[in-house]
């Protein structure tokens, strides 16, 4: 009963601290002082074995991403790109790695953060994940505090042709300038706590197809808030089509809870309002998070 109790009080506080909630005011003084009491130098002390705290969890991070199974309900199974696109940290205390997922073409499928957040002393793993490719997928069940099933909606993930966009180049390194002015050519906002706040684009891309073609590349692209480099929207920018049909499309994508849009020549062309779907066991939108599990 003890253990259940602590359990359920943990999974509240995590998920006030990720995602905003209320928190008691007793819970979070007692947890923020454990905190204080082990994040000044948590990230930098070394276990038994030598490994620091950060490389304990960059390494567990990467063990989720293994394990983790994608596929689509016709049976294409979407594979886990092992090398992070960057991993991040947070004054020692919150740390994560952003990976990509590939169809069997190739394309970009999805795409994930599996992090960590420390809580009395212990640190608990979360996922984030954004479904790309347009083909429902078998739901996924995940976490062991409070188990969640996400089977997302694919109705929205469509790439859109970007109009007046260049004629595809041949050259490759033409082909990545071409993306990166037409990713300037979109904005976004993110709404927190009520504020208004334009975000920032990043002018090299997280992600870009290795061996493209004139038939085959994209990128992947972020906005940031001006408190560091944690993608809050993301945009792909890909080709679709062949030949004299080949032209560049984009896709935006959440990558918070918070209430986000995006621009392109200053038209809003893209809303999402803030997602309450985060607390519900069962979750149908193209973007999920969830606590997983507590990290031994």
């Amino acid at each position: 009963m003890v253990a259940c109790l602590r359990r359920r009080l943990l999974v509240g506080l995590c998920n006030a601290i990720l995602f905003g909630a209320a928190v008691p005011a007793g819970l979070l003084t007692e947890s923020v002082l454990a905190q204080d009491a082990d994040s000044a130098s948590s990230g930098k002390i070394e276990n038994a074995k030598g490994a620091t705290r950060s490389d304990r969890l960059y390494a567990e991070f990467d063990r989720t991403g293994k394990s983790l199974d994608f596929k689509t309900k016709d049976g294409q199974v979407y594979q886990w790109q092992s090398d992070p696109l960057f991993r991040f940290s947070a004054e020692g205390m919150n740390f994560g790695s952003v990976y990509v997922w590939t169809d069997p073409k190739g394309h970009l499928a999805l795409v994930g953060t599996i992090g960590s957040i420390p809580i009395s002393g212990d640190d608990f793993e979360f996922v984030e994940f954004h479904l790309m490719n347009p083909s429902p997928i078998e739901p996924l069940r995940i976490g062991k505090l409070g188990p969640k099933v996400w089977e997302p909606n694919v109705d929205t993930l469509a790439l859109k042709p970007i109009p007046d966009a260049p004629a595809v180049a041949a050259q490759a390194g033409t082909r990545l300038r071409q993306m990166r002015g037409l990713a300037r050519r979109f904005s976004a906002e993110m709404i927190n706590a009520g504020q208004t706040n334009t975000l920032r684009l990043l002018p090299q891309p997280l992600y870009r197809y290795q061996n493209s073609t004139e038939e085959f590349d994209g990128a992947l692209f972020a906005f940031v808030w001006d408190t560091g480099t944690d993608p809050e929207v993301l945009l792909r920018i890909e080709l679709i089509g062949s030949g004299d049909e080949a032209r560049w499309a984009y896709q935006p994508m959440r990558f918070t809870y918070r209430a986000v849009n995006a621009s392109l020549d200053q038209k809003r062309i893209w809303e999402q309002a803030e997602f309450y779907e985060r607390d519900q066991s069962r979750q149908s939108a193209p973007y999920m998070t969830t606590l997983t599990r507590q990290i031994p």
